[in-house]
């Protein structure tokens, strides 16, 4: 079995994730923005991941590494921290974190990756965190591929919901701490 380690994303990490956001299966459910604009330039690259280098950041975002080499992109950030979302998916009040990820290696995908560094995720980043019971994972209704890897790590579906600053819907799926 592959060992799954994170790494905090770096600048000299944008190349890399420019090439991933503009892969087609990526683009079809993950983008930049509070649009989440698909196919981004290296600049729109750059203005969304650079702000969340360090530790001042919304958001936290990690590599993730299998054996080493880099397939995926994983993020956490609290809800609270955006306001707006928070008041669209109305659970503010058991303060969540929630996790974006996207496979963007193409050998990567459809082997079972995604529940594992999920799982993985989810214990060592999420629910380490004083405090934290919830997580939520929120993808678009279409994403079948990404709901099912979600249910497999634990996930479950609590509602549908319409979010503004995107003009789409979500999928609201949460795993509450063990």
């Amino acid at each position: 079995m592959n060992d799954i380690t994170f790494r905090p994303l770096t600048r000299e990490d944008f190349p890399l994730m420019h090439r991933w956001l503009n892969n087609d299966t990526v683009a079809a459910f993950y983008g930049v923005g509070d649009d989440n604009h698909k196919y981004p330039t290296f600049e729109e690259v750059v203005e969304e991941y650079d702000a969340d280098i360090g530790t001042n950041g919304a958001s936290e975002g990690f590599l993730v590494l299998l054996s080493g080499r880099p397939v995926s992109y994983i993020q956490t950030y609290a809800v609270s921290a955006y306001p707006e979302y928070a008041a669209a998916i109305d659970m503010a009040d058991e303060d969540p974190w929630a996790i974006d990820i996207f496979i963007g290696e193409d050998d990567a995908r459809g082997i079972g990756l995604g529940p594992r560094i999920i799982e993985q995720f989810v214990q060592e980043h999420v629910f380490s965190r004083p405090g934290v019971n919830v997580a939520l994972l929120n993808p678009e209704p279409e994403n079948e591929r990404g709901r099912r890897s979600y249910e497999k790590a634990g996930f479950r579906h609590v509602k549908t919901v319409w979010i503004p600053e995107s003009s789409s819907h979500e999928f609201v799926m949460r795993r509450d701490r063990e």
